[in-house]
């Protein structure tokens, strides 16, 4: 019998209508758009594991993240994830809890998760090799 490790692979699942949906379309309208967009998709993988809450953890510290260490997470100019920050919660996608952390409200609706283990026997069976 094979042993499979506990790892587990996680994904974004975006519907064929997600850059159609009213918030999105309306984040897009405005300048720079694109930009904000992209850096809500970049908080929503790294918030993947943590069923959308985000909040660096040192020892039994919780610290929110500040905009200078939110830019250096996703690689965005910070200006960008000021005004991101904003427009994200302006239209719901995003809320600050009274603790400090960033809650993606959609990012339960949008995860998708398997085992390694699933993932290898997935794999085994797609290819016609059930070892």
């Amino acid at each position: 019998m094979s042993k499979y490790d506990n790892a587990k692979f996680y994904w974004l699942i975006l519907q064929e209508n997600f850059f159609d949906e009213d918030a999105i379309e309306w984040i897009e309208e405005q300048t720079d758009g694109e930009k904000y967009a992209l850096f809500y998709l970049k908080l929503c993988l790294k918030s993947l594991k943590t069923n959308g809450i985000l909040v660096r953890k040192v020892g039994e510290m919780l610290i929110p993240y500040t905009p200078e260490k939110l830019a250096e997470l996703t690689k965005t100019n910070k200006d960008t994830v000021i005004i991101a920050m904003k427009l994200l919660q302006k239209v719901g996608l995003v809320k600050l809890l009274t603790n400090g952390e960033i809650y993606l409200t959609q990012i339960d609706q949008m995860v998708g998760s398997k085992s390694h283990g699933a993932f290898k026997k997935q794999q085994q069976r797609l290819l016609g090799n059930s070892k």
